[in-house]
């Protein structure tokens, strides 16, 4: 009974199948950023003290974003580290969807109101998520391995910064893309913004610029807007 009752109790996720093209869509999720740590005790021994470095790398990371940085650091080792902190605080936020995912046990997915089909979409877009983090996982677990004499010592090392986060990272992504395949239900509400949103990628770039950011005021995700740009500015 208390676990119906707690299960009854989490809120809903609510997830946006955004388009990025006529034709193409990501998963995409806003949440508070005060709502990100990881609230579960963490286990004991070598992986307890590594997911409690990683939940001290994310608050960090989260600093360094929201600050303006007007002098770099003197030392080539505290340029790194700084790059490295404003990387980790890019993968936060593509990995976030994922992170929530895995404690969803019902959520809605909001899909244009033209297309069909939209909850396969979603899952093969899952599935490619969670084969990508498997593989990343595997091979990042064999850097971290070779990081261990500084990956746990505290200062500036950077080696150690990297894999802590990486490694934890894409285990976590893994299980929030694994759990949305076989727990998570789904609900698909079919939603107009997002429809005029796929539409909008047949026309000029100033009008699709101006529609993409008026979607992303409609549907109250103020950073919805730069995500789409970013997915849809041409490679370098």
């Amino acid at each position: 009974a208390n676990s119906a009752q707690d299960s009854a109790s989490k809120p809903v996720m609510d997830v946006y199948l955004v388009p990025i093209g006529t034709d193409k869509f990501e998963c995409y999720y806003e949440a508070p950023e005060e709502t990100d740590d990881d609230t579960e005790a963490p286990p004991s021994g070598f992986f307890g003290r590594l997911r409690a470095r990683f939940n001290e790398q994310l608050k960090e990371a989260e600093r360094a974003r929201h600050e303006r940085v007007v002098d770099e650091p003197d030392s080539f080792l505290g340029r790194w580290q700084k790059r490295t902190l404003r990387w980790i605080a890019e993968r936060i936020a593509e990995q976030r969807l994922l992170w929530h995912l895995r404690k969803a046990t019902a959520a809605t997915l909001h899909v244009p109101d033209d297309l069909d089909g939209a909850e396969g979409v979603m899952r093969a877009a899952m599935k490619r998520e969670a084969d990508f983090h498997r593989i990343r996982l595997f091979v990042h677990v064999v850097g971290l391995l070779l990081a261990i004499p500084v990956a746990l010592v505290p200062g500036p090392n950077v080696l150690g910064y990297l894999f802590t986060f990486t490694v934890v990272g894409h285990y976590l992504a893994w299980r929030g893309a694994v759990n949305a395949l076989r727990v998570t239900a789904w609900t698909i509400h079919p939603n107009p913004p997002l429809g005029d949103l796929r539409r909008a990628f047949a026309l000029d770039a100033a009008t699709r610029h101006r529609v993409i950011h008026d979607v992303a005021r409609r549907l109250h995700l103020p950073r919805m807007g730069r995500f789409v740009e970013q997915m849809t500015a041409p490679s370098a």
